[in-house]
């Protein structure tokens, strides 16, 4: 019988062909003896059931960068997760899922597809990874992982309580970002209108009183000139604005932004805040990997992949590389700049107690406080920055206009 396979080589590059075996055993044996990691086997003479496999798709689920996670996806985990716990079948539960998903046409599509899937013979992981890009290789292989101790349920619902977790974080950065947003966006109009319409009206009576543009005091000429700048060439800054941010979103909706904007960790507050968003993802999901029977080094290499921050990532590549070549977990940990030495000892404690994935779902529920006490400190510390900085731009304006006006008070009464 022939057999078409997608797997993984030694190498990590992604392997596709035919091999020819007695029975899918025997094929899956001979690829393993190969050094491949076996994404998915099916036999090319299936009679009666529309075969479903694209090769090429599955590549590219590989070879494209993964998207943004939908919304819905981690309530259809948790609603998923309920209906297996219960006791109802995989192809039961999606088809009730879909059922509640029609208003959302994408969840209700890949959904609508998955059971499709399964209902022709595959697995639940397997069926995941046929959906192209709509789940990660992380969430594969967990479920992957969890199929084979018989728990995928459990495996589901731990993944719903992640992505809540790593979506409640981003919004509340959000929410702490939308304040001062508005505050700026606002106060920056008003200074516009200020620049644009009343220092020009400054600069009219200076001039009908006898002052020239060389008799102002030097702060009113930098004023003036910026103000005239403006008022001369708003087309062009707003042009160039609106160009700004939509190359911006292009830029960040790539997903290389995040990776590349190495400066981002040394940022005042804000580094402290990336820093620990990316390490709470790397613990908690390596521990919820771990605690699935993941391998440490793959499940090293898997959440390496979820680290938004290239510095972060070649940092903790290096921990996987002193762990390849035969270093303990807790020595390959501690020459990480980024952990800190509370982490390395609970490290060192979990690697001894053979209770690693319970340390580092510990760990990462330490960064979840310190994310709370960042956000906490950011949010406090916004308001009064703003008040400052408009503070200090309106406080040159009106110095910059009062200056002359002195000197012309002045003039008048010795007259």
């Amino acid at each position: 019988m022939r057999f078409r396979f997608l797997a993984v080589d030694s190498h990590h590059a992604v392997v596709k062909g035919e091999i020819v075996s007695d029975t899918k055993s025997l094929a899956e044996q001979e690829l393993e003896d190969r050094k491949f990691d076996v994404q998915l086997l099916q036999c090319c003479e299936t009679k009666g059931k529309k075969n479903i496999l694209n090769m090429e798709k599955f590549c590219s689920f590989f070879s494209r960068k993964r998207p943004n996670q939908p919304h819905w996806k981690y309530a259809f985990f948790e609603q998923f997760a309920m209906l297996l716990t219960a006791g109802l079948p995989i192809e039961q539960c999606l088809s009730t899922l879909t059922v509640g998903l029609k208003k959302c046409s994408a969840g209700y599509n890949i959904i609508h597809s998955l059971r499709e899937k399964i209902s022709a013979g595959m697995s639940l992981s397997e069926g995941m990874m046929c959906c192209h890009q709509s789940f990660s290789n992380t969430e594969i292989k967990t479920v992957k992982a969890a199929e084979k101790i018989g728990c995928p349920g459990i495996a589901l619902r731990e993944m719903a309580e992640v992505g809540k977790k790593m979506s409640s974080i981003g919004e509340k950065v959000k929410m702490a970002l939308i304040y001062p947003t508005i505050v700026l966006t606002v106060a920056g109009i008003a200074l516009i209108l200020l620049m644009t319409i009343v220092v020009p009206k400054f600069e009219t009576i200076f001039i009908s009183q006898g002052s020239d543009g060389q008799s102002l005091p030097w702060l009113t000429q930098r004023v003036v000139n910026f103000c005239n700048f403006i008022g001369n060439h708003w087309g062009i800054m707003a042009l160039f604005t609106v160009a700004a941010i939509v190359v911006f979103k292009i830029y960040l909706r790539r997903g290389s932004f995040k990776n590349q904007w190495t400066i981002s960790l040394h940022l005042p507050i804000f580094g402290k805040l990336f820093l620990a968003m990316n390490l709470n993802t790397f613990f908690r999901t390596i521990g919820m990997l771990m605690s699935f029977g993941v391998p440490l080094q793959e499940a090293l290499q898997l959440s390496i992949e979820i680290i938004n921050n290239s510095k972060c990532k070649e940092a903790f590549e290096k921990v996987l590389m002193k762990i390849t070549q035969g270093e303990t977990l807790s020595d390959s940990f501690r020459g990480n700049k980024f952990l800190t030495a509370t982490d390395n000892g609970l490290i060192l404690a979990g690697e001894r107690s053979r209770g690693l994935a319970k340390t580092f779902i510990n760990i990462s529920e330490i960064y979840d406080r310190k994310i709370e006490q960042q956000l906490a400190f950011l949010t406090i510390l916004i308001e009064p920055t703003i008040i400052i900085f408009l503070a200090v731009v309106v406080g040159i304006v009106v110095i910059a206009m009062f200056l002359p006006m002195i000197s012309l008070m002045q003039n008048m009464r010795l007259r």
